[in-house]
């Protein structure tokens, strides 16, 4: 089965070619290995709605990924993912809830997201400013974005 990675590559590459506005933000693989699909999860400036789903749907087709995967296109919702550094950048004076690896479990950390560098995030909690690399971040999401695209 081909990495996470260069399924992120080859969708986002995809994009780029045939729909540069739209920004990859989540990509997931589902179902067995012989009925597998694509999910991914998009934003667009203008927002996200059926036609630009389906537009990203023909693009990925076109592509090829369509021969190897079904392909369902989601919006954002109301507490859209954040994948990449400049997702976190969009975020920045938000709050927002990360998964967090730390070595021994997976926990969940909620707070104002402070700042963004090259490695790690800065994260305002109750408990205090947490810094948080992204290594160890394994799902993000912006509590206060509500999918307004």
């Amino acid at each position: 089965m081909e990495t996470r990675d260069a399924l992120e590559r080859e969708v986002e590459a995809c994009l780029a070619a045939g729909l540069p506005d739209v920004d990859l933000l989540e990509l997931t693989v589902t179902g067995r290995s012989d009925e597998s699909y694509l999910r991914v999860v998009v934003d667009h400036p203008d927002g996200v709605d059926l036609g630009l789903c389906e537009r990203v749907t023909r693009t990925l087709q076109a592509g090829g990924l369509g021969d190897r995967f079904g392909i369902e296109v989601w919006s954002p919702g109301p507490e859209p993912p954040m994948r990449v550094r400049r997702h976190y950048l969009r975020a920045l004076g938000h709050r927002v809830r990360l998964r967090v690896d730390d070595g021994r479990r997976v926990r969940a950390r909620e707070g104002v997201l402070e700042s963004v560098g090259d490695e790690a995030v800065s994260l305002t909690t109750p408990a205090g400013v947490l810094d948080i690399p992204f290594a160890a971040i394994r799902r993000a999401n912006d509590l206060d974005r509500g999918g307004d695209g």
